[in-house]
């Protein structure tokens, strides 16, 4: 498969599910309270950490390596199965200390359900592996949203008929199982049952590196909530912080999969120093373009959106979600200096620059968690802020760019969407009288007018790349 192939199919995949997710999510919003999604929030940071450890940077190994075998494959599964196994009766033994520390019994059911759910996610992770060092999109694509679509009717039918936070539940375990049934039927490969210790050594010594980095984002990405639901007694101010960052994720999750997450394999492949470089180089503007126009975009209609999509109970997540998409931005970033980092084998300096984010947001949250939901947003997006600016110093050899150069360049970029941000600020000024439905429509039009005339008189490289998709496409 070409390289537009390759990225058309991973945007195709995440957009089908980002949009499945997304009227899910804005269903159950209006069927379920700020509680129900409180609960899941609280424990969301030990299904993240458990997840990465039981990958353990291995799948990485194998993406980075140039040709791995059965061997490498089977190893792998043999050990996520391993571990998903202990961690799964972990989840379950461990429920009910969870339950007494965070102060709900309903956890109790709740982490021993994720158990199972992450067992079997575990074992659909070398398949996912094989088919993206294969650079087989189209099949991952076609898995998830099928899968997606299965698991959201689900939802719908448990929340609808009064099953509460339990409908929320049940379609992580559904979800977990699909998804590994799919991938085994549509590429009828199963590793064997085989561990080489030969094997597990040379991969694990290059993702080690990667395994301590992730856990430290993931732990970045969930501390806030179980602070919330540690030290505040309403769950529903985990469930308000939790639903703003989980829609000020959505369209970054898009981006992130369909560009970055598929750039890693392809510059991975690419053995001629000069050309990865051009790709790097490329794939910078696109990502910082695109991310910037989605970032400046949704600070501008996060208030009448809010209002129409998910109605007065969750205004309170309009705040969060204007910080929290600025971290977004910050954090798409850091993910595609991770990746160069990835393709040219510096693990080692991932590792740290996490411990270091990861630091300096737990030191502002010791200081300003009793300040209350907004400080404690800003604590991440601090940490986040500050790794990116370490890793654009550290990045730039490989890019072949001055730090001059490297501004210079973002500065060109975000100017077209900040000026189209800015005639939607004034439209939403405008109009803050009016219904949020026709807020929103005005803002969208004259964003995307602003953009596109810009675009179009400019011809900035990110934009252009975009057009040209869009019209082969």
């Amino acid at each position: 498969m070409n390289q537009n192939g390759i990225y058309k199919w991973a945007f195709i995949n995440k957009v089908s599910v980002a949009i499945i997710n997304f009227g899910v999510n804005i269903a159950l919003a209006r069927m379920l309270t700020t509680s129900d999604f409180g609960l899941l929030a609280m424990i969301a940071i030990f299904t993240a950490v458990a997840y990465d450890l039981s990958n353990c940077g291995l799948a990485d190994g194998i993406i980075h390596k140039a040709n791995p075998t059965d061997t490498d494959y089977s190893t792998v599964f043999v050990f996520n199965g391993a571990l998903g196994l202990f961690f799964g009766l972990s989840f379950f033994l461990g429920a009910p200390l969870v339950a007494r520390f965070f102060g709900h019994e309903e956890l109790i059911g709740i982490m021993r359900v994720l158990g199972v759910c992450f067992f079997f996610q575990t074992l659909s992770l070398i398949q996912e592996t094989r088919l993206r060092k294969e650079l087989k999109l189209k099949t991952i694509c076609f898995v998830h949203v099928g899968s997606t679509i299965t698991v959201s009717t689900l939802a719908i039918w448990a929340a609808a008929n009064g099953y509460g936070y339990k409908a929320l539940i049940c379609t992580q375990i559904l979800l977990s199982l699909v998804v590994f049934i799919f991938y085994a039927f549509t590429t009828r490969w199963f590793p064997r049952i085989r561990f080489s210790i030969k094997s597990f050594k040379e991969l694990f010594s290059y993702g080690w590196h990667l395994l301590l980095s992730y856990l430290c984002n993931l732990i970045s990405v969930n501390v806030n909530t179980s602070f919330l639901g540690r030290y505040y007694p309403s769950p529903s101010m985990s469930g308000i912080y939790f639903q703003g960052a989980k829609l000020a994720a959505v369209p970054f999750k898009v981006s992130e999969s369909s560009l970055n997450w598929p750039f890693f394999a392809v510059a991975a492949n690419e053995t001629d120093p000069s050309k990865r470089r051009q790709l790097i180089c490329n794939m910078f503007s696109t990502i910082l373009g695109i991310n910037g126009t989605l970032t400046l975009f949704l600070l501008v209609i996060v208030s009448p959106g809010i209002r129409l999509l998910y109605g007065d109970q969750w205004l309170g997540a309009i705040p969060i979600f204007r910080i929290l998409a600025l971290a977004q931005f910050f954090i798409a970033l850091r993910n595609f200096f991770q990746t160069i980092c990835k393709v040219h084998g510096s693990t080692f300096f991932i590792r740290n620059m996490a411990f270091v984010e990861l630091t300096v947001q737990l030191l502002l949250l010791f200081a300003f968690y009793r300040q209350g939901i907004v400080w404690i947003a800003w604590t991440q997006s601090a940490g986040v802020f500050l790794s990116v600016t370490i890793y654009s110093l550290y990045c730039r050899k490989f890019m072949g760019m001055g730090m001059r150069q490297l501004l210079s360049s973002a500065i060109s970029t975000l100017s077209l969407p900040a000026i189209a941000a800015i005639a939607g600020t004034g439209t939403a000024i405008a109009l803050s009288s009016s219904s949020p439905l026709v807020g929103c429509i005005a803002i969208a039009i004259v964003f995307a007018a602003v953009v596109i005339a810009l675009g179009e008189w400019k011809k900035p490289a990110f934009y252009l790349s975009i057009r040209r998709k869009l019209i082969k496409y």
